[in-house]
């Protein structure tokens, strides 16, 4: 059966307790946890059941600097492969998504003056915007989805808007009444870019 997929980052389960990753020299992926298990291979979708050809050539790496890491490796290659467990909505499920990319994460900023939001987008130094693509071939707008903390009344992480980036990777927002608030954050998907899947990122901001 065909799991489905996020923007960038493989979807694989929501709320998977115990996840693991292993990775295959040809570049297969296997991630199991208590239930479940999907083989996500170099090209085309995903699947679930399945098992890697060889043995698990990957190494655990350091998961500095990627957010919602549950288990970050690094194959011969020297790629690095992630499992990222978030809740992609407040208040929604836990989903455990996978990457794979070489070099640095994607690069997210976020700045507040106290009436905006500003930030921007960037993998490996070019802007990211416009559209990406699921596995099944879908092309989803790219969105930076940004967050209030204890606003409006509310306990807890808030969804304000999902904002587009311009051309540059750059975003602005006007921060409404009901915004107001002491702590920001801004979350994206990371971009599907062919064979390498961009990590998740993250930037909270004090007002």
């Amino acid at each position: 059966m065909l799991a489905g997929a996020a923007q960038g980052s493989v979807w694989i389960a929501n709320g998977a307790a115990r996840p693991v990753l292993r990775v295959d020299a040809k570049g297969d992926a296997q991630v199991t946890w208590s239930g479940g298990s999907v083989l996500v291979p170099p090209h085309g979708q995903l699947y679930h059941g399945g098992s890697l050809a060889g043995p698990d050539v990957s190494k655990a790496a350091p998961a500095a600097g990627i957010p919602f890491a549950v288990s970050v490796r690094r194959t011969p290659d020297g790629r690095l492969w992630a499992l990222q467990a978030w809740q992609v909505v407040p208040g929604g499920p836990v989903e455990l998504h996978l990457a794979r990319w070489a070099g640095q994460p994607t690069q997210l900023t976020l700045a507040s003056d106290g009436t905006h939001l500003t930030g921007s987008l960037s993998f490996h130094g070019a802007p990211v915007t416009g559209t990406t693509f699921t596995l099944e071939g879908k092309h989803p707008r790219i969105y930076v989805y940004l967050d209030c903390f204890a606003c409006g009344g509310k306990a807890g992480w808030t969804r304000m808007i999902g904002v587009a980036p311009k051309a540059d990777g750059s975003f602005s927002v006007l921060l409404r009444p009901d915004w107001t608030s002491s702590r920001y954050r801004a979350t994206v998907l990371g971009p599907n870019l062919g064979t390498t899947l961009a990590p998740d990122a993250q930037a909270i901001v004090n007002s």
